[in-house]
């Protein structure tokens, strides 16, 4: 063992709290305080005379040489880490910095300090295994992991930053990481200053951040951002914020939408409702107008004077045109609203086509219009809403009675063409312009044929093209002036031969003997009115209730053989009267008609669903209320 160079070592050597030795040119301890003893789990005795290399790890060995070899060929310190297997304490890092001592240009010794930096390793290792295991994660997440750290500046520093940060923001990791102030100037001004007070308010508490932000994406998109983080502690007790920042702006279209969505329901039922109410209170009046106008033309005892039977007749037609404009009027707004319902199924053409003949054919007669037999290649069934179909053709031939020339003819025509159904409805009117023909299914828009005197509302075809729309098929206009017009109406054609028709109406029932009838209406003048038609049924007996709770003790005591009721009753409605009827043994089973100014299809509809034999609209057609008392009386 060489001697030591200077033998100038005093206390400030021994007790020094830093672990220091002396090596020689060999690299042999040649002395070592005792606080170095300690950090490497020695006697000193046992530390002396041997080298430091052989303390360390094997794998280790080699980058120290090397360091102390550099050092004295460039006569400079070296600084190395390396890990020296303490018995008693285990594997222990240590960063030896050492100083070489030259004599004689010779290196002499190097004065070596070691620090124990296996708690800093330990970190780093934790450090790196977390980093890995946020860079894993990001690389499955769609948004962005970070590690924020509170700092002097209000921005305060970034640890981590995951790739997801160049899908959110538009910026790098390194970017980030060197200044969060690239990701701040992203976010709106206004939503900054928001998200860092919540930020500082959350400093120091050890709960869940959540803040949600706009911001420019490198884009330039606007985009809707959520942050949500949790507080934690690093090994030196200082706060860290683990956080994950997503782009939710699709959630948000979502949520607005479903708003929207929620709103237009509440205001499609509120519009429904409005539509109910208000065609039970403008049918309400008019029933009474059109049924008394029917009784004074129908009515013998005594009779009228052709000049009265005239203003009867102009009184009902008055009325019915008025009741055309309001369901025109209410059919439309359904259909705006999406609240129109379709029943789709196999419906018979020509059964159909015959029942809106049979139905305009008074009309055809008075205008001098000759309806021709309707031309049928095949009798085939069509996917439509029977109700509706009935409706469209109606309308298709009432214009072409309306619109026709004396002596003119309206004939109409089926055929099928694959899977499709053509039906077509031509008149030989005075036809119209190319300029009419692009105004043609505009709302209340009658092409000048207000001036003609020909009574219409202008929204009869607006219908009738929705409607067809909403059963899945087209309509198609060919017409030329001074020769007539074509309607073509295109339905999908059904797979089934068993249509679901309810026969034509021609096919009415003859009357039938005695009967008792209930009904249940709160309108004195409706109770008026249908007192008087049933006059024209002398075998009939009408026993009338006032309101509901009248109806179920009258029902007890008459056992009347049919039911005719209103829907909208003072104390409860029809639907309520019904369930109270059903509900008792000795009620039940009692047939039901409906007789009701509400006139919307999804009351009907509900109607026939609770078991009601029929449905039938104010204002009422006298003829058509005793057929169906009629039909009705002769099954019981």
């Amino acid at each position: 063992m060489s001697a030591l160079p200077t033998p100038d070592y005093c206390d400030c050597f021994k007790l020094s709290p830093a672990a220091q030795a002396i090596l020689d040119r060999g690299g042999e301890i040649l002395d070592i305080n005792a606080r170095a003893c300690l950090a490497l789990g020695y006697e000193r005795a046992a530390l002396l005379g041997r080298r430091l290399v052989d303390l360390v790890l094997q794998e280790d060995q080699d980058a120290v040489l090397r360091a102390i070899q550099q050092s004295a060929q460039d006569r400079v310190p070296f600084e190395v880490e390396c890990r020296v297997g303490a018995p008693g304490l285990g594997m222990r890092w240590f960063s030896v910095q050492s100083s070489p001592s030259f004599r004689d240009d010779r290196t002499v010794a190097w004065y070596t300090i070691f620090a124990d930096i296996t708690d800093r390793k330990k970190q780093d290792a934790w450090l790196s295994q977390r980093n890995a295991l946020l860079t894993a994660l990001s690389h499955n997440l769609p948004g962005m992991i970070y590690v924020f750290r509170p700092g002097p500046d209000k921005g305060g520093r970034m640890d981590f930053v995951s790739e997801g940060v160049r899908q959110v923001f538009g910026a790098t990791p390194e970017e980030a990481l060197a200044s969060p102030w690239v990701l701040y100037n992203r976010v709106l001004p206004e939503d900054l200053g928001k998200f860092f007070q919540q930020r500082d308010d959350a400093i120091g508490a050890s709960g869940r951040l959540h803040s949600e932000f706009r911001l420019r994406n490198g884009e330039g998109e606007l985009r809707w951002c959520s942050a949500d983080s949790v507080a934690g502690l690093d090994s030196d007790g200082n706060e860290v914020r683990c956080g994950y920042i997503s782009d939710i702006t699709e959630h948000k279209l979502y949520l607005e939408a479903r708003m929207a969505a929620e709103t237009a329901e509440r205001a499609s039922q509120a519009k429904s409702e409005f539509l109910s109410r208000m065609s039970h209170e403008l049918r309400t009046p008019l029933n009474a107008v059109i049924g008394f106008a029917q009784l004074l033309r129908i009515d013998t005892q005594p009779r009228l004077s052709e000049s009265q039977l005239r203003k009867a007749e102009l009184i009902e037609r008055s009325g019915a045109h008025l009741l055309a404009v309001i369901s025109d009027v209410l059919d439309l707004s359904r259909i705006e609203a999406g609240d129109m319902p379709i029943s789709i199924e196999p419906v018979h053409v020509d059964t159909t086509v015959q029942d809106a003949l049979a139905m305009v054919a008074e009309a055809a007669q008075a205008a001098k219009v000759h309806l021709m037999p309707p031309l049928f290649d095949l009798s085939v069934p069509v996917m439509a809403d029977r109700v509706r179909l009935r409706q469209i053709l109606m309308n298709l031939i009432s214009n072409a009675i309306k619109y026709n020339r004396p002596d003119g003819e309206v004939r109409v025509r089926v055929w099928q063409d694959d899977t499709q159904v053509s039906i077509q409805v031509s008149d030989t009117g005075l036809g119209l312009s190319v300029e009419q023909q692009a105004h043609l299914f505009e709302p209340f828009n009658r092409l000048g044929a207000e001036q003609t005197g020909v009574e219409g509302t202008g929204i009869g075809l607006v219908i009738v093209h929705r409607l067809i729309e909403l059963m899945n098929g087209t309509l198609a206009v060919n017409s030329q002036q001074g020769v007539g017009t074509t309607f073509t109406v295109v339905l999908p054609a059904a797979d089934t031969d068993q249509p679901s028709d309810h026969g034509a109406l021609i096919d009415l029932p003859q009357p039938t003997g005695s009967a008792t009838v209930l009904y249940v209406e709160d309108n004195e003048v409706n109770v008026i009115l249908v007192r008087q038609i049933m006059a024209l049924r002398p075998a009939w007996k009408l026993v009338v209730a006032n309101s509901g709770e009248q109806a179920l003790k009258m029902v007890r005591q008459e056992r009347p053989d049919l039911l005719l009721l209103d829907m909208h009753l003072g104390d409860m409605s029809g639907f309520e009267l019904v369930d109270l009827l059903d509900a008792d043994p000795a009620t039940r089973g009692i047939p039901k008609v409906a007789l009701s100014a509400d006139a919307m299809p999804d009351r009907v509809h509900a109607a026939r669903e609770r078991g009601f034999s029929a449905y039938i609209t104010k204002p009422l057609n006298v003829a058509m209320l005793l057929q169906c008392l009629e039909e009705q009386l002769s099954k019981v």
